[in-house]
């Protein structure tokens, strides 16, 4: 059985099964995998199950499909522990057949250099490049309306006591 598991943004965490020979990816509800990812398109990708391998398949996509940091042009083929990007979502594919014909190199290949110490982050929520929506600033947002709100009624409130003293 082969699956996608999500490793960013809605999807982080979530696992859908490709049972089906053809899996649709996109934004719009009729697809089997349904992103909530402005990024991606609404018809964006699926994947295809052939002669027991599974290929992944753009649908020109706006912002492109890639599969290992590498763009998708019509379609590849996918091996187990391949990462698959569909706009800012990102998913890793696991299957229980190995096919060794494919070029593409998985991306389990890691190199570590030596680098200058960093600060550890306060949250790990998203692992994806682009990061999560900074929800303090709604609040902010809040105040800064209250803020000018009272101001003009302020504002008003001064012009009908003028308005009443000139008559």
């Amino acid at each position: 059985m082969a699956v996608l598991i999500g490793m960013s943004g809605q999807v982080k965490g979530q696992k859908f099964e490709l049972k089906k020979d053809r899996t649709t990816i996109g934004r719009s509800a009729n697809n089997d995998i349904v992103l909530e990812d402005e990024a991606a398109s609404s018809q964006h990708c699926y994947i295809s199950r052939r002669a027991g391998r599974f290929i992944l398949h753009d649908l020109n996509s706006t912002n492109g499909t890639t599969l290992n940091s590498q763009p998708v042009v019509t379609e590849a083929p996918l091996q187990d522990k391949n990462v698959v990007q569909v706009g800012s979502s990102e998913m890793m594919f696991e299957s229980d057949t190995q096919d060794v014909t494919s070029t593409v190199s998985p991306v389990t290949d890691v190199v570590v250099e030596k680098a200058p110490s960093v600060s550890v982050p306060k949250s790990f929520s998203s692992v994806s490049p682009f990061g999560t929506r900074n929800k303090k600033r709604k609040g902010l947002w809040l105040v800064l309306a209250l803020i000018f709100g009272i101001i003009a009624l302020l504002g008003i409130i001064c012009f009908f006591i003028m308005l009443i003293k000139l008559k």
